[in-house]
């Protein structure tokens, strides 16, 4: 039987209400993904394992929760144990490789940077931090961990990139091609820690780096299809991650939309846990957030385009309808809910913690449908490998997580009512969070702080916090010691410290 090409799409802090197939109703225009989604799975309890954006990518690649990762927070960061993701022989890349498949890359990366720390910058943090006196930064000196160190084909981006826009390559690729970036409008005047920049790409559409990606992503298909052996590629989006520079064609289909603020903006955030003031914009009224998601819905709005140019190529090819795509993101954004909360991390709330995810299988005219299983980051790289063909032969498994391939055929197979996303933070102050979604409940564990209870059903913009309800006792401790049990198949680390706070009895030592 002929393995199939597979190749997955990844997009970065993309909120799932942008896409018509988690919101009927969404002012965000996205015609390609609509299209992609008739066609396949559409799981719209999908959670990413971290709302932050290199633990999620390492789950990925490895189908581990990032704290054994130990990628806990983004790169060069307190509160993480590795700023390199390390070369094993479980990586999704070495894995395929193993069994004959040619593992293509291009795009984000933020799993490492190169050996070379002076050629990008991000790695010239690590040198300045020891200049600084931050010694844990040796260990990253004359080491590196960049694609094609792990045995991908294809592009090294290091770091965050933040966005794309300053890579060397990307200007080269202005330079051959005879044009200019020009970016106006840009958010002027930002303090440490914001992440609002918006701004207007007013030079034509080829000369963005959602362009340059596909046209890259289509390079490497060429080169891949050379070859006789199946193809697994990972396309790899910087946005709608801010900096949120749209192009006009985009940003006016958006410009004078009123859209309305969400439920959760204007709520009282006394009692919220007071880590979420880190992301707390409270200085700024919704108009200022309405600003922002014209130009994050015109920039998705972009990237759908460049992801349908990118279908087309395929379908010239030919390869499309035999080609198995998964679609999915690393993360959500906040956006301004929950009282002006911006960029992602420290809360739980399904603004950040739900991703798309979307799976074509290689069948031509498959009529796709909406799954509701609760499903997480690491079932795509279980996906992946099943189907590819990986026979498990150790104790390794799929990591963390489970094949979803079985719903392409089976609607209503057994699957477990049980997803966990952790956190850890994004800046240089961590708390150690769990969020533990069982059926309609959410239990959020916020380290020293406030715990947090919904009910998804009744409550799905998350407002009324039961953690202190009477009536909730019994579902409190039943869902705790549930969690419980999960951190102990996972071999959660924290698992030891969750049952002494919580007085969970007979808790034993995770082996």
């Amino acid at each position: 039987m002929k393995r199939k090409n597979i190749i997955f799409i990844c997009t970065d802090q993309h909120r799932v209400d942008t896409l018509s197939s988690y919101k009927k109703d969404t002012i965000c225009k996205t015609p390609t993904f609509d299209e992609l989604a008739s066609q396949s799975v559409v799981f719209d309890n999908a959670y990413t394992t971290c709302p932050v954006c290199t633990p999620a990518r390492s789950s990925m690649q490895t189908g581990l929760y990032p704290s054994k990762t130990g990628l806990e927070t983004n790169s060069y960061q307190t509160g993480a144990r590795t700023h390199e993701i390390q070369d094993t022989p479980f990586l999704l890349s070495r894995r395929l490789n193993s069994i004959g498949y040619q593992a293509g890359f291009t795009g984000k990366w933020h799993l490492g940077v190169g050996k070379d720390k002076t050629a990008s910058e991000e790695g010239q943090w690590v040198i300045q931090n020891l200049d600084k006196g931050f010694m844990e930064s040796a260990a990253y000196l004359g080491y590196g961990s960049l694609p094609t160190d792990v045995g991908y084909i294809g592009d090294d981006f290091p770091g965050h990139g933040c966005g794309g826009w300053r890579y060397n390559e990307f200007k080269q690729y202005l330079k051959d091609n005879d044009l200019e970036l020009e970016i106006i409008n840009q958010t002027k005047d930002k303090r440490p820690g914001d992440h609002s920049t918006v701004g207007e790409v007013t030079s034509p559409i080829e000369s963005t780096i959602e362009y340059y990606l596909v046209e890259r992503a289509k390079s490497i298909v060429n080169h891949l299809l050379e070859s006789d052996k199946p193809f697994f590629l990972n396309v790899n989006f910087w946005g709608p991650h801010e900096p949120f520079f749209a192009p006009t064609k985009y940003l006016d289909l958006y410009r004078n939309v009123e859209i309305p603020q969400w439920e959760s903006f204007s709520e009282d955030t006394t009692n919220a846990p007071r880590i979420y003031e880190l992301l707390r914009r409270p200085e700024l009224d919704w108009s200022f957030f309405q600003d922002t998601l014209r130009h994050y819905y015109a920039c998705t709005t972009h990237i759908d385009a460049q992801v349908g140019r990118f279908i087309d190529y395929l379908k010239e090819k030919g390869i499309y309808d035999d080609t198995v795509i998964i679609f999915s993101a690393d993360h959500g954004d906040n956006q301004g809910c929950h009282g002006g909360l911006e960029n992602k991390s420290y809360s739980m709330y399904d603004d950040t913690t739900k991703i798309p995810l979307y799976m074509k299988p290689a069948i031509a005219d498959y009529e796709g449908y909406t799954q509701h299983a609760l499903v997480g980051t690491c079932d795509i790289y279980a996906t992946i490998l099943q189907m590819a063909g990986y026979n498990l032969n150790d104790s390794f498994g799929y990591g963390d997580g489970r094949p979803l391939t079985g719903f392409i055929e089976d609607k209503n197979q057994p699957w477990c009512d049980e997803i966990v996303t952790e956190g850890m933070g994004a800046f240089s102050i961590v708390v150690t969070q769990r969020m533990f979604r069982k059926g309609k409940y959410k239990y959020v564990f916020n380290g020293a702080d406030q715990d947090q209870l919904f009910d998804m059903e009744v409550d799905p913009n998350e407002l009324h916090n039961l953690i202190d309800n009477s009536d909730y006792v019994e579902i409190l401790l039943s869902l705790k010691n549930s969690f419980a049990d999960w951190m102990t198949e996972h071999n959660d680390i924290i698992r030891d410290s969750f049952c002494k706070l919580n007085r969970i009895k007979e808790w034993k030592l995770v082996k």
